[in-house]
């Protein structure tokens, strides 16, 4: 008389294939990651360099966006937007011969241009801050 119920040889199977599948499924995400990471950082880097720019035009001041801000990231929204960018290498080029290192939205919202060369895994993406609005926008590569 049989009961019902599985044999221990068909759970290691089906045991097996579920394994089979996480791991090709790990490795299929693992292989996306660093494509990710950079879109997330693209974005952040906009949405930061535009929030500078908002705030010079607001508080008429001068607003900067350097290599020092990505180091002293704090617990707030502005803090995980900076910790997306600091994910990946990150070269500023800023327009001012001065402060080459700089990107410089002037009292206003006015900068004198400049960008943030962002790459990760092979690929790059650069966002630049054109002169002398302060536009802000992902500079498209075929």
């Amino acid at each position: 008389m049989r009961s019902a119920g599985f044999t221990l040889v068909e759970m290691l199977v089906v045991l097996m294939i579920i394994g089979l599948a996480g791991g090709v499924l790990a490795l299929g995400v693992q292989n996306r990651l660093p494509g990710l990471r950079l879109d997330a950082a693209v974005s952040a880097m906009e949405e930061e360099l535009r929030n500078r720019q908002v705030e010079a035009l607001v508080s008429g001041r001068e607003m900067t966006f350097s290599m020092a801000d990505l180091e002293h990231i704090a617990t707030t929204t502005q803090g995980r937007r900076l910790r997306r960018i600091a994910a990946v290498d990150v070269r500023i080029i800023g327009a001012d011969p001065r402060m080459p290192d700089v990107v410089r939205f002037l009292p206003g919202g006015w900068s004198l241009g400049g960008g943030v060369s962002l790459k990760d895994g092979g690929r790059e993406e650069v966002v630049r801050v054109d002169w002398p609005l302060g536009t802000v926008e992902v500079e498209r590569r075929p």
